[in-house]
């Protein structure tokens, strides 16, 4: 819809003062010098109007109350909406649009003149060969239709124009007075109503008194003897009277009409000018979306709740490409299968189906693309979006390509069990030699001292790969075990912060401990209990800030539900985390953002193998942390006897 097709819905106006209607009438808009000569002052009193209109529009499209025109007392809605800045332009007649308008309302009343003529010369037994006032009208009235044709209207005054209806009116008499039985005296109406609707108030009330007069005049003709009237009932008082009266109320009406009719088209031209202006913002809105559509990376589907696709974007139809598929594939013709590679979904376990029915559908994997043709990993999400009333209006999927992010995966996994397998060798064969060489006698203190420790840390490192191995494996024999005996947990503890003290003091961080005051025991692996306090501590010094402080805390502590529980407590001063770092804090291979580009070197994986070693034990581990004030992590173990000496529990990876 154009703002062109939207004004030629209401009846086109110049701004000249020489302006009219498309029905050839004048326009009874007014130029902008003095926009209060038109006739609309008394509109706003009478029901029905614009103003009524106004309070009746629809609130969506009526412009807010403070930016309506503020309306001059002497005049109507009508003539302030003319003069309001939100008034669209005016759109230009033509020449000869607007002479030809003129042409044709004269047109018809000759037309209307020409039937009563004839069907009177036709049915009458009447002679008119006498009768001038007969042939005066018959003149009048094609003299009349040839200046409609020829004279240059725009070139006159406005009213000018007023002339053709008057001559009508004149003419139409003249013949009433020469056949009054032949009912001529009914064709003034046209000329009434041209007058009303083209020129307004005056028009209303100068057609019917011009007419009146020219009716009374008959009637005082015939009373007094002379003219064509005389002696029939054209002049008749009664019927001079009646046809006044007539004249006089179509005339009001017409002029009535008229200018509702005009109240109504200005409203309806500002209701669409901002239609006009609300689809535009739509289409521009539209044409955004659609770039955004076809600008991200992964595809996007919209379906009915058919399934029938209704819109694509542009990854989509390269996804299809690479797929060796046309661009109007349905989307139950897509080959896609389960993440084993093998599987084909069956047709009621599409993603959109499961969506629909309550099924929720959210980053799972999928493999598409025949066996034998190009494949790729995808991750689906569906969604069901909703229209005004809340029923389901379409489904839509989202196919994201993770194939590069599952082979580097793969990749990383397979450098990972292949790097634990060639450091296996010679941390065998380290152990081997270090063993024998504790075995030598008359070796000095120091140096067994030395040999002693050389053996902790090489049966650390080989426990480290080993669950290096088992974070990658899940065979039974890389699998993590614990063997749950009564431990002292506080030794344990003093263990591992003696460890750490050498690296602390390097960075200037205090290791405190904090106890009851006795000994803490509870049933646990010592290996693995230990295994996890190293993991904590070396966390807590690594990313604390030069001259920070770390704080191990160990307690005997009573659950909500009543049973007793061993408490250890690492918290520290250093950098803290953010709550989505925080998300895949226990997740393999993970390391925040914060220190992927620091010197700080780490595999993420010890938090991940810290938490399954405490779930294997019965426990929990929940950390706490703010950015820039530090962390604690929090391990519960729970304090019970074990039910023997020994008890095993395996984990697979």
């Amino acid at each position: 819809m154009s703002a062109s097709w939207g004004e030629t819905m209401v009846c086109g106006h110049r701004a000249r003062r020489s302006t009219q209607h498309s029905c050839g009438a004048p326009c009874r808009s007014r130029s902008a010098k003095d926009p209060r000569r038109g006739n609309w002052g008394s509109l706003s009193q009478r029901p029905g109007t614009m103003k009524s209109v106004l309070s009746r529009c629809d609130p969506l499209v009526r412009p807010p109350a403070a930016k309506w025109p503020r309306r001059d007392p002497r005049l109507g809605y009508a003539a302030a909406m003319r003069a309001s800045a939100l008034r669209p332009r005016e759109p230009q007649r033509t020449a000869i649009s607007f002479g030809a308008s003129v042409f044709r309302t004269q047109a018809l009343l000759a037309g209307a003149f020409g039937v009563v003529v004839c069907v009177t010369l036709a049915l009458s037994e009447r002679r008119f060969d006498d009768s001038p006032g007969f042939f005066a009208g018959l003149t009048i009235v094609l003299w009349a239709t040839i200046a409609a044709a020829i004279v240059p209207w725009l070139r006159l005054p406005v009213h000018a124009q007023i002339a053709l209806p008057l001559l009508d009116i004149f003419a139409i008499v003249l013949l009433r007075n020469a056949s009054p039985e032949s009912g001529f005296g009914i064709l003034l109406i046209f000329p009434a109503i041209w007058l009303a609707m083209a020129f307004g108030r005056l028009g209303s009330v100068l057609g019917p008194l011009f007419a009146g007069v020219l009716l009374w005049g008959g009637v005082a003709q015939a009373q007094l003897g002379v003219g064509p009237a005389a002696g029939t009932s054209a002049g008749s008082a009664v019927a001079a009277a009646s046809l006044t009266v007539t004249l006089a109320f179509v005339s009001v009406i017409t002029h009535l009409t008229a200018e509702r009719v005009e109240s109504q088209r200005v409203l309806l031209r500002r209701q669409t000018a901002m239609l006009e202006k609300a689809l535009q913002r739509a289409r521009r809105q539209e044409a955004i979306l659609r770039e955004a559509f076809d600008a991200v990376e992964f595809a996007v589907i919209s379906l009915d709740l058919d399934g029938t696709t209704l819109t694509t974007n542009r990854a989509t139809r390269a996804l299809l490409s690479h797929l060796g598929l046309p661009d109007d594939t349905p989307w139950e013709r897509y080959p896609l299968y389960r993440a084993d590679r093998v599987t084909p979904v069956p047709a009621q376990e599409m993603p959109h189906l499961r969506v629909m029915r309550g099924e929720t559908v959210d980053s799972e994997t999928y493999v598409i693309g025949h066996r034998t043709g190009t494949r790729f990993t995808i991750h689906v999400t569906a969604r069901m979006l909703r229209d005004e009333s809340g029923e389901v209006d379409r489904v839509v999927l989202v196919l994201r390509d993770v194939s590069a992010e599952v082979r580097a995966i793969a990749d990383r996994d397979d450098l990972v069990t292949s790097m634990s397998h060639e450091l296996r060798t010679p941390l065998s064969s380290v152990l081997g030699y270090v063993d024998l060489a504790l075995e030598v006698d008359g070796l000095p203190d120091e140096a067994r001292s030395m040999l002693d420790i050389a053996l902790v840390n090489t049966q650390r490192l080989n426990s480290l790969v080993n669950d290096l191995l088992s974070a990658r494996s899940r065979s039974p024999e890389n699998a993590i075990t614990v063997s749950l005996q009564d431990c002292d947990i506080t030794a344990i503890v003093v263990e591992s912060i003696d460890a750490q003290r050498i690296i602390a003091s390097e960075r200037l961080i205090p290791v405190n401990l904090v106890t009851d005051g006795g000994t803490v025991r509870a049933p646990a692996d010592a290996f693995r209990l230990r295994q996890v306090v190293d993991n904590l501590l070396s966390n807590a010094i690594k990313y604390n800030d030069i001259g920070g402080r770390v704080t191990v805390a160990v307690h005997d502590v009573v659950r909500d539900d009543g049973s007793e529980a061993v408490e250890i407590r690492v918290s520290d001063t250093g950098r803290g985390m953010t709550l989505d770092e925080q998300k895949g804090l226990f997740e393999r291979f993970y390391r925040a953002e914060s220190v992927r580009g620091s010197t700080t070197h780490g595999t993420g994986l010890g938090l991940a193998i810290s938490r399954e070693i405490v779930v294997m034990h019965g426990g929990a581990i929940e950390v706490a942390s703010e950015p820039d004030r530090g962390t604690e992590v929090v391990v519960t173990l729970p304090n019970r006897p074990a039910a023997h000496p020994s008890a095993v529990r395996t984990k697979e990876a």
